[in-house]
């Protein structure tokens, strides 16, 4: 069978609200999120055994392919469609891990949507969303690939018109921050959430929204992670419409109207000749 190539965007929280905290330990988020040109490449094809290789500038990072978050999706999900894949699987790690970029989640939804197709499967939604979060609660998000409201632990997804696609620039400190760390020093919930009513809202409206909005967990990424407050203080300095951090962290993001102060911004960035990893796109609504 041919070889098929999958895109595995990087996932961005334009802005992440922590609401509350449940019984069972997962937090309660509203979480406008969507994707960009950025992110990894997953080429996948049937074969006589199961194999993954992993290469590119992330792969190192990787220690155990064999107990990485694919093989364990994919193994759980032949146990629910009760059929082995024997697929050969290569994946290009273009992402920083722990980035709060959603690649490792991005990396799982493509390749089971790809094994979806290879195989020609058939699966009643309740069941595959039952599976997909099981996995990780940015999984959802990142198999329907549509920029869209999240909420609850990640199960809850609201698709909205298409933003516009305005440019974005992505800066790592090049530090690995586990998720778990930065949730564990969540004290205070927000009580007053954003509401994203308007779903054909203008772009001016749109950014006038997203200042009022913001990501709970920055400020306390901030506080344990000097570098990450650096970066924004940076971009602060440049002609952006805002600029903040995705998820847990570290990455941060600054949106710009035109690529002239993207490309500035960029500059400005490099001539720090910090080690950051810089990376410049455009928002994706679909994938």
């Amino acid at each position: 069978m041919t070889k098929k190539k999958f895109f595995s965007p990087a996932k961005v929280n334009l802005y992440l609200e922590v609401l509350s905290k449940n019984q069972e330990g997962f937090h309660n988020l509203n979480s406008l999120m969507c994707f960009c040109n950025i992110g990894d490449y997953i080429s996948i094809e049937k074969s006589n055994k199961f194999s993954i290789e992993i290469v590119g500038p992330f792969s190192k990072l990787l220690y155990n392919y064999q107990n990485n978050l694919i093989t364990i999706a994919i193994k759980r999900f032949e146990k629910i469609v009760n059929q082995e894949f024997l697929v050969k699987i290569c994946l290009q790690k273009n992402l920083p891990i722990s980035s709060g970029l959603g690649g490792g989640s991005s990396n799982v939804a493509a390749v089971i949507r790809a094994i979806i197709e290879i195989y020609n499967l058939s699966i009643q939604k309740s069941a595959l969303d039952k599976f997909l979060f099981s996995v990780g609660s940015d999984i959802p998000f990142c198999f329907y690939g549509k920029t869209s409201i999240v909420r609850g632990s990640g199960n809850i997804l609201e698709p909205i018109e298409n933003l516009n696609e305005t440019y974005i620039l992505l800066v790592n400190p090049m530090i690995e921050i586990p998720t778990k760390e930065i949730f564990k020093q969540v004290k205070n919930f927000n009580h007053n959430p954003t509401n994203f009513v308007d779903k054909k809202v203008s772009n001016e409206k749109f950014l006038k929204f997203l200042c009022n909005a913001k990501n709970d967990l920055e400020s306390i990424a901030c506080n344990s992670y000097p570098e990450i407050k650096l970066i924004l203080n940076t971009l602060s300095k440049t002609n952006t419409n805002i600029r903040r951090m995705s998820g847990s962290g570290g990455t941060c993001f600054g949106l710009f109207e035109s690529k002239k102060d993207l490309n500035d911004a960029e500059n400005k960035l490099l001539s720090l000749k910090n080690k950051w990893w810089i990376k410049k796109g455009k928002i994706l609504n679909y994938i």
